[in-house]
């Protein structure tokens, strides 16, 4: 490695860390994805899903975006283009590679609370998604329109 040139090293003396908070409501009806912090090349998401919801617009894969995810509450049952994988629970993880086709649901019966760490090349579009069919996938607000309106239960917090 060599060393930093005089105005990388200030742009990293410059460069702040950023706290992290996990709390986030819980809910009865819907999804929610809180972006907590965002890189050059990568987003860090806390996202709950009420029982019965997932990845709303099915089987899919990211063309551009690899990305983790980790349960923190709940249990997400994961299938890819082979079918269901084992059901994960809290402090279990997958990990999927740009190009891998999944989608997830809550099977219930509470709320499923995961973070979602992604990351892709610099200028990448980190929300291309296509069908195993090739087809592209309009964004979630474009689909579903009442996913950005998730009903909180009063008074719960994932914290």
């Amino acid at each position: 490695m060599s060393k930093p040139s005089v105005e990388q090293l200030k742009a990293m003396r410059n460069a702040p860390a950023t706290l992290i908070d996990l709390k986030i409501p819980m809910l009865a009806e819907g999804m929610s994805r809180d972006l907590s912090c965002k890189g050059e090349n990568s987003t860090f998401r806390i996202h709950c899903y009420s029982t019965g919801m997932g990845e709303a617009h099915g089987l899919h894969a990211h063309v551009e975006e690899e990305h983790v995810f980790i349960v923190l509450h709940g249990q997400a049952i994961f299938s890819d283009i082979n079918g269901k994988l084992p059901a994960i629970g809290p402090n279990k993880g997958i990990w999927l590679p740009k190009g891998c086709f999944y989608e997830f649901i809550n099977p219930g019966p509470e709320p499923l609370v995961v973070l979602r760490f992604g990351a892709c090349h610099a200028g990448a579009n980190e929300s291309a998604r296509v069908t195993p069919e090739g087809e592209p996938i309009a964004g979630r607000s474009t689909m579903f329109a009442h996913l950005a309106a998730p009903k909180p239960i009063e008074g719960w917090f994932f914290e």
